[in-house]
């Protein structure tokens, strides 16, 4: 079993087991555990988005689904900036983000060494890989044998803003890009797209079920014949 772990921002930090979307809720908070942490409240990621935090992944926090955003990209929370929330009402399974509490620098991207495997309900081998780089074992030592089971996948790493997404969406987001974790450029509002009635100040607007979305069915082809010189050689002027 392999944890993937983002820096840390504020103690705040995204992790996914083997790959994107696979812990349920209670898996999450098992997890967030088994790392010295716990799951994230709304609060914390908001604190940890203005040192700069974001991703392009659905991940749970305390009583919603999140992605942290601060530049707009259209295969990530459709194209939207902020904290954009889904429901917390739902059987599917995403990423999370946890807390460490002990943590107390604004960014740390050093390793995690260690998790505590008598938290976790699958005992199976259990590699750490963070963001720097460095694998780790559950018992602290260096995991030298294979790779990164997300070495070179970088079409894992969308996220379109569509409840139903689950499938790669783009292959040029890799997780080092800052389409995925984005810039250190804080922001000093950060909308309020509660579930509770909508959009602050705007009675009665649902703004989640509102904004658009990008379906994973939707396939790109290219137009026949319908090409440019560039400086790189040919590319499509425009896709159907």
């Amino acid at each position: 079993t392999e944890f993937i772990v983002s820096c840390r921002y504020g103690g705040v930090f995204h992790v996914e087991k083997n790959g994107r979307y696979s812990l349920t809720r209670s898996e999450a908070v098992e997890l967030c555990r088994a790392l010295n942490s716990t799951l994230a409240t709304l609060e914390q990621l908001k604190k940890a988005h203005e040192l700069g935090f974001e991703t392009c992944r659905y991940g749970f926090v305390v009583g919603y689904i999140v992605i942290p955003r601060i530049n707009p990209y259209h295969l990530c929370a459709a194209n939207n900036t902020g904290i954009y929330k889904l429901s917390a009402n739902t059987t599917a399974r995403y990423d999370a983000y946890c807390y460490n509490a002990t943590e107390t620098e604004e960014k740390t991207c050093e390793p995690i060494v260690k998790i505590d495997t008598s938290l976790l309900s699958n005992q199976d081998e259990t590699v750490i890989d963070n963001a720097d780089g460095s694998r780790y074992n559950a018992d602290g030592t260096r995991h030298t044998s294979g790779e990164s089971s997300t070495s070179g996948v970088d079409d894992e790493n969308a996220g379109s803003g569509s409840t139903h997404e689950t499938t790669p969406m783009d292959a040029s987001i890799s997780r080092s890009s800052t389409a995925y974790y984005g810039s250190p450029t804080p922001v000093s509002q950060l909308p309020d797209h509660s579930s509770g009635g909508g959009e602050k100040g705007i009675p009665g607007k649902d703004y989640d079920n509102e904004l658009p979305s990008v379906s994973p069915d939707i396939s790109l082809g290219t137009v026949a014949g319908d090409f440019h010189e560039g400086d790189d050689g040919e590319y499509p002027a425009s896709t159907s």
